[in-house]
């Protein structure tokens, strides 16, 4: 087994070519041709996280987030590709092409805080579904026990029913989600402004952390690689959020 037999499997069910024009997603260290064994998966790509794969005698790496989004100037010790490289770990990522793939991040989102009748539109980004009538704050405590995060949001005492949701950074879509008739946006972060804006057009904001919302979708990526490649070994990274909360317990 080696590595470019994974990158297919990747690419068919969350092609690449979707991938939003900015992106850099796809083989970021290394070559198709690496014999792998074994395969952490993990949000981030940290220096931990190159150590915890050497740890664990790991060939592959695979990520949500590039290891290389912008050009670089310089590899040093400083870079995680650089990092890799060095140790001989093949790196792969997922990003933007695994959001907007089915049964991809925003599906998995939708699903973990409990949405009905998921559906899409035009925006690949974008899920939308239909949760019994409640307030806003009352949904706000699903999606807390749903994804173990601290939970933020406006319009507290607002009734919805429809919600659209978009993992990572997709407070930007708060507009598009009201035109198409939703009631509460869930994301992962936001700025203070757009809350501002969306609770003035009357639309709910709501953000559960950027790792948050986009972590279930690892460990739904890692069922599916198990599956289809038993003879290698999968594992989720031990990492966790980088940004922590004042007064939040997270549960086990």
């Amino acid at each position: 087994m080696n590595a470019g037999n994974i990158y297919d499997y990747i690419n068919e069910i969350a092609p690449f070519s979707a991938q939003a024009e900015w992106d850099n997603s796809g083989f970021q260290v290394g070559e198709r041709g690496q014999e792998v064994k074994k395969v952490v998966l993990a949000l981030d790509p940290t220096a931990a996280l190159i150590q915890e794969a050497k740890d664990r005698n790991c060939e592959m790496i695979i990520t949500h987030h590039p290891v290389l989004f912008h050009p670089a100037k310089q590899f040093t010790e400083q870079n995680i590709a650089y990092l890799a490289a060095r140790a001989g770990i093949t790196v792969l990522s997922a990003h933007t092409s695994y959001d907007c793939a089915g049964n991809g991040v925003s599906d998995v989102l939708a699903k973990t805080v409990g949405l009905q009748n998921v559906y899409s539109k035009e925006n690949p980004f974008l899920r939308y579904g239909s949760i019994d009538a409640q307030s806003v704050k009352d949904f706000a405590e699903t999606v807390q026990s749903a994804l173990h995060a601290a939970v933020t949001y406006n319009l507290s005492d607002k009734i919805i029913r429809r919600v659209a949701v978009c993992g990572g950074a997709g407070s930007d879509f708060w507009q598009e989600a009201k035109e198409n008739g939703a009631d509460l946006l869930l994301t992962g972060e936001a700025h203070h402004h757009e809350y501002l804006d969306s609770a003035a057009a009357g639309i709910a904001l709501m953000t559960a952390g950027h790792f948050e919302t986009e972590a279930p979708a690892m460990h739904i990526l890692h069922l599916k690689l198990q599956a289809q490649f038993p003879e290698v070994e999968f594992i989720v990274s031990s990492q966790t959020a980088p940004v922590q909360y004042t007064g939040f317990v997270k549960e086990d």
